[in-house]
Parts: structure tokens; C-alpha cells; sequence
């Protein structure tokens, strides 16, 4: 149960990042970075940095990034 508050606490930083940006810029900033987004103007316009800059706060998005990059 020790590793329990820290996981929920991260899932709802989560939620509340995803609640209030647009699912397709969450998903777009993660594929992009994981290298999964071709190199398109349009598509990088889509892109927001500031996701995964929280300071640590979005660790659970840098791990699907992390997951993403060593299957792709």
C-alpha cells in the first residue's frame, strides 16, 4: 500500500492535464516525443512542451514516452 498514494496522486495530476488541454494535444506532445509524430509543421502545431515540463508532475506521461521510444 506504500507505492498506492503515489500512483493516485500521479493519476490525478494526469486527469487533471488531459481535463483541461485537448486529448488530441496530450496525444500529439506524446507521440511527438516519443518519436512516433512524423516531422509535419501542421502536425507540430498540435504540440504542447509545457506538458512534460511540470516540473515532475507528469511522471506517468514520461513513462508512456519512455515505453513508446524503446518499442519503437
Amino acid at each position: 500500500m506504500g507505492l498506492l498514494p503515489l500512483f493516485l496522486r500521479a493519476f490525478a495530476r494526469l486527469a487533471a492535464c488531459v481535463a483541461t488541454r485537448p486529448v488530441t494535444a496530450t496525444a500529439a506532445t506524446v507521440l511527438y516525443h516519443a518519436g512516433a509524430l512524423p516531422r509535419d509543421p501542421a502536425l507540430e502545431r498540435l504540440v504542447c512542451d509545457d506538458i512534460l515540463d511540470g516540473g515532475g508532475d507528469d511522471c506517468i506521461l514520461h513513462f508512456v514516452v519512455g515505453v513508446m521510444r524503446s518499442l519503437g
